[in-house]
């Protein structure tokens, strides 16, 4: 069971070097699927969504993922969480799940947390945000079902929340389907 495209423009790429997903150098790898690149009217949504407290485009752009693509049989979501000391009022991947969950009819858990306060990956240049450690990121709580997991982000540039948040899933014994991401930012 694979995620899959239903309608373009999307694209897919490798979990652990963001080339084209699936990756002769990383069999291991999960597919992380972005609806979009991060530019232009992609990148202004982004930034009305988190950093102008546009709440309410969250779940429309989830909506969005969720009609272009498939997840190939019974799924759970899960958001990646908010850095810890984080401004903002409400966690923008969780707004988006929710949008991806009506369309699918799945369940999302929003069970991630980041073990302690960091900076935001925004702010950290390429080099560093790719030395994020692996287990950055924790489960918290019971795991709720035994659906494969799809993880859900608004952009991905390097691939290593992703991962940490993958490593955290695994560490509660859940499989990682793949993860969805509003966009996918210096991909070309």
């Amino acid at each position: 069971m694979t995620l899959h495209i239903e309608r373009g423009p999307g694209r897919e790429c490798c979990s652990e070097c963001l080339r084209p997903f699936p990756c002769a150098d990383h069999p291991a790898a999960f597919p992380i699927m972005g609806l979009t690149t991060y530019g232009g009217l992609s990148r202004e949504l982004v930034h009305s969504l988190k950093y102008g407290s546009r709440k309410c485009l969250g779940k429309p752009m989830g909506r969005l993922i969720g009609e272009k693509v498939s997840p190939g049989g019974p799924v759970a979501l899960v958001p990646v969480p908010l850095h810890r000391g984080s401004e903002r009022a409400f966690n923008q991947s969780l707004e988006i799940a929710k949008g991806i969950s009506r369309e699918w009819s799945c369940p999302v858990y929003d069970r991630l947390a980041w073990r302690e306060r960091r900076p935001s990956q925004v702010r950290l240049s390429a080099e560093l945000r790719k030395k994020l450690p692996r287990d950055s990121i924790t489960w918290k709580g019971r795991v709720g079902s035994n659906l494969p997991v799809v993880l859900v982000d608004d952009v991905c540039t390097t691939g290593a929340t992703l991962r940490a948040a993958a490593g955290a899933v695994r560490a509660a014994r859940t499989k990682v389907q793949g993860a969805l991401v509003w966009a996918l930012a210096g991909i070309s």
